[in-house]
């Protein structure tokens, strides 16, 4: 079986505040980047290689090839290799799989065993701003992919739900304007989880949910909805609490404190 991590670092982090890429932010003297990156680098599964999408350098330019060879050791950075990430999430999934596509499973299967390279290769889809993984959510990740075709890690949703008929700019206009109220709808809280990454699939599957969503424009926010627009169905994982994604500049102060009980608690 092949394994590939993909990690999404495309992304420019507008939402934290800061001037640089979250993904470049330091928890604990150490870019966020870098935390995820030990996920798959020191996991027990041996991963083929780990592609990381970076932003366009019209976006942001930046030598990601310098930045990852001074932090890695080159064994270790034999694995990584680096590619142009897209505009959205979705677009950063599909350049992946379409390398993964074309450097590995095309390049290194014959004719008569290209259907077999590709229904045993399983890739990891995983978000660079979450870098509290445990080796053993990617093993339980690997067994349900093997078993299912596909998996993703989630948590249960412990704040009550609510269903907005506007939109959320229409928060703002209601708060601004106390007469005018908009219509809810409360959805049933033990019926509802959140999906987090890694997200894992036999590469046969991601494969066509990609394309299927590029040829019909289906946009998602996560991999899951894409396998879903394909009508199969995808495992739930159960998620650790410390599973966050950082998003906020709160979010990275948070991380902090976290990064410490995740190392304890991970020995």
């Amino acid at each position: 079986m092949k394994i590939y991590a993909v990690l999404l670092a495309a992304g420019t982090g507008s939402r934290t505040g800061f001037s640089l890429p979250k993904q470049l932010i330091k928890i604990q003297n150490k870019e966020i980047i870098l935390h995820s990156l030990d996920i798959f680098l020191n996991s027990k599964i041996n991963f083929d290689a780990i592609i990381i999408t970076v932003p366009p350098p019209q976006i942001y330019d930046f030598n990601w090839n310098a930045f990852f060879g001074k932090n890695l050791s080159e064994e270790k950075s034999k694995k990584i290799k680096i590619i142009t990430g897209g505009k959205s999430r979705q677009e950063s999934v599909y350049n992946a799989i379409k390398y993964i596509e074309d450097k590995y499973i095309k390049a290194n299967a014959s004719e008569e065993s290209s259907e077999s390279a590709v229904e045993n290769s399983v890739v990891f889809i995983h978000d660079s701003a979450r870098p509290f993984v445990t080796d053993n959510e990617l093993s339980m990740l690997l067994d349900k992919t093997a078993e299912c075709g596909a998996a993703f890690l989630c948590s249960g949703v412990t704040e009550t739900i609510k269903e907005i008929n506007a939109g959320k700019d229409k928060i703002a206009e209601t708060a601004a304007n106390k007469a005018d109220a908009v219509k809810l709808k409360t959805l049933l809280r033990d019926r509802l989880i959140s999906a987090k990454t890694p997200q894992t699939f036999k590469f046969d599957i991601i494969k066509k949910a990609v394309y299927k969503a590029a040829e019909e424009n289906f946009i998602s926010t996560d991999d899951v909805s894409l396998v879903e627009n394909l009508g199969l169905s995808v495992f739930p994982v159960q998620s650790t609490d410390l599973n966050i994604k950082i998003t906020s500049a709160l979010d990275v102060e948070i991380a902090e404190m976290f990064l410490k009980k995740f190392h304890a608690e991970n020995r």
